[in-house]
């Protein structure tokens, strides 16, 4: 449990930076990068890959490539809706 000091100096930091750098802060409130264009691109590289790899017939490695792209929409916090 924080101390009624800590929490008055966490006031203050997260007014500072809400001041200072509002882009920052709102991405860290939201917890997300306000662009995942990258994480997108990562997954289809690794769909694709995974889809190209089992096409070849190399299914082991495919399925592992497949469940990368599935981890990492995970790790998004990516849900079907």
């Amino acid at each position: 449990m924080m101390s009624e000091a800590e929490r008055r100096t966490l006031n203050e930091i997260e007014h500072r930076l809400a001041v200072e750098e509002p882009g920052l802060a709102d991405v860290l409130v939201s917890g997300r990068p306000r662009h995942p264009l990258t994480t997108y691109a990562l997954v289809a590289t690794f769909a694709a890959l995974g889809v190209l790899l089992i096409a070849l017939g190399v299914v082991g490695t495919g399925l592992l490539s497949i469940g990368c792209a599935a981890i990492t929409l995970l790790l998004r916090g990516f849900t079907l809706r």
